[in-house]
């Protein structure tokens, strides 16, 4: 295979010539985050000699071997995982074409914070860079290794959030590589799903982060409608002490093995989403929504959006026990809005008949983590006057006896266009041959966006309008894709008049 060598600050990467694409793996953009080393800000990676083989993704950062967990992550115990993983991977066009330099995007794996690799095969980047982007996929700091605050029992170390650090550091190496691989670092999308849009979210906050990217795609995700405070954060450290019976000096020669068995136990009893970015006062210095409207990100386009079904992944996945460990918390949280809002969500869905109110509470547990954060960011950014562009995915799988609907992550195999993969025709079945126009036209419009910032213009879908409070346009993506004011206003609205904002 034909072999294509650039030169990056820290020494020379060799990778592979696929067709018009062009690879290279497994780059380290930070020192290996080990003994002293672990729970600190990346440091800078070590420059080396000679020609590194670029041609093997790296170690993905260490995470649970649940087999629940791998079968949503695909990270396997035959995948090399480990707290060496702070590498990133580039696809290009073929630099001997000579192109360019051409629009970048620096995508941003999800997992809930503790799973997930930039190496799945979903994310091989060369779909993009058969359309003229150079993509960037990176593995960064999860679960305690990457969120665990220390700053309260050890002032020292003040700077928590290392998974968001990690992150900064690889837009940072962009910033400083990407001319060497065709790309063009004054124009830089940052891009993700789940986990990743809510890293995204609080990176448009982040000072450390100002100017690393101009342009950015939220899926699925956006800082919490009530984040994590330093606090919190304490709590869960002083958990895991209790719980390995150590200091905090010791922590740094906990074996990973244990410090994972610790991080399933604690993420047990406290849920889903148990481990996340936090307001430490340093890293992330308040709510990022807050920073949002105060004009912290004005100026950086988004593309904005959730899927109709959200949390029927985790249903089917985890277990009604996901929506049963919300009720509480939410009868107490929204009080008399509460009934309100499920009556809302039952006019939503047309009236279907509703057994125990189960997809009302499927909206209203997916809405406090997904949607009603995502508006709240398009809501700031746009009154900024900034473009913003919303949809909401709402093509429905066949899988699970159509239980899993337009659940979360589905949206992915079609913005990468890669429903060929064997788990995208799990979820496809039978609609596999109708589903590849709109996973055209979806990875066309996103490839627009990252080249100019307006998703605009693809064959297949409709105009476009940008979101404003106003009118809260927003892109309908399915078989038959059309636009929609302010879809599901009576919930939104609902929300906006019960729940104050933070």
């Amino acid at each position: 295979m034909p072999s294509v060598v650039v030169e990056t600050a820290s020494g020379k990467i060799r990778g592979e010539l696929r067709g018009d694409v062009a690879s290279w793996k497994g780059i380290p953009y930070a020192a290996p985050p080990l003994g002293a080393l672990r729970f600190r800000p990346p440091q800078p990676a070590a420059p080396w000699a000679g020609e590194r083989d670029g041609s093997r993704y790296g170690a993905v950062a260490a995470q649970s071997r649940d087999p629940r967990i791998a079968m949503m992550s695909g990270v396997t115990d035959k995948v090399a995982s480990g707290e060496d993983c702070l590498t990133l991977n580039v696809f290009a066009p073929d630099p001997g074409l000579g192109g360019g330099p051409y629009p970048v995007m620096v995508w941003i794996h999800g997992g809930a914070f503790i799973m997930g690799s930039g190496s799945t095969p979903l994310y091989s980047g060369g779909s993009f860079a058969a359309d003229g982007v150079v993509a960037v996929t990176l593995n960064y700091r999860l679960g305690l290794p990457g969120l665990l605050y220390l700053g309260d029992l050890a002032p020292e170390r003040a700077e928590g959030n290392y998974a968001l650090l990690d992150q900064i550091a690889a837009l940072a190496w962009v910033a400083r590589n990407i001319a060497a691989f065709g790309g063009d670092p004054e124009r830089v999308t940052v891009m993700g799903e789940s986990a990743g849009a809510i890293s995204i979210a609080t990176l448009l906050a982040m000072p450390a982060a100002r100017g690393l990217f101009q342009r950015a795609i939220l899926q699925s995700g956006a800082s919490g409608v009530s984040p994590p405070t330093r606090d919190d954060a304490t709590r869960i450290t002083r958990s895991v002490l209790e719980d390995l019976g150590c200091t905090v000096d010791q922590l740094v020669d906990v074996p990973i093995d244990q410090l994972l068995a610790c991080q399933d136990r604690i993420s047990h009893g406290l849920g889903v989403g148990a481990l996340s970015p936090y307001i430490d006062g340093v890293t992330v210095p308040r709510p990022p929504i807050e920073l949002v409207r105060a004009g912290a990100a004005a100026g950086i386009p988004l593309l904005v959006g959730t899927n109709r079904d959200e949390w029927t992944l985790f249903e089917v996945f985890l277990g009604e026990v996901t929506v049963d460990a919300f009720r509480p918390i939410l009868r107490t949280r929204l009080g008399a809005a509460l009934e309100p809002l499920l009556a809302a969500y039952r006019v939503e869905r047309g009236g279907q008949p509703d057994p125990g109110d189960r997809h009302a509470w499927l909206d209203l547990v997916g809405d406090t983590v997904f949607r009603i954060p995502v508006i709240r960011l398009a809501e700031a950014q746009a009154d900024h006057g900034t473009p913003v562009y919303a949809y909401r995915f709402d093509w429905r799988s066949p899988a699970f006896g159509g239980r899993l609907g337009a659940g979360h992550a589905l949206e992915l195999p079609f913005v990468w266009n890669r429903l060929d993969l064997p788990v995208s025709q799990i979820l496809l079945g039978a609609n596999a041959a109708r589903a590849q126009a709109l996973a055209t036209a979806m990875h066309g419009a996103w490839v627009e966006f990252i080249k100019r910032g307006d998703p605009n213009g693809v064959e297949g879908l409709p105009a476009w309008p940008g979101y404003d409070r106003a009118r809260r346009t927003t892109l309908l993506l399915d078989h038959e894709s059309s636009v929609a004011h302010d879809p599901g206003w009576a919930s939104r609205a609902l929300w906006a008049e019960h729940l104050a904002e933070p």
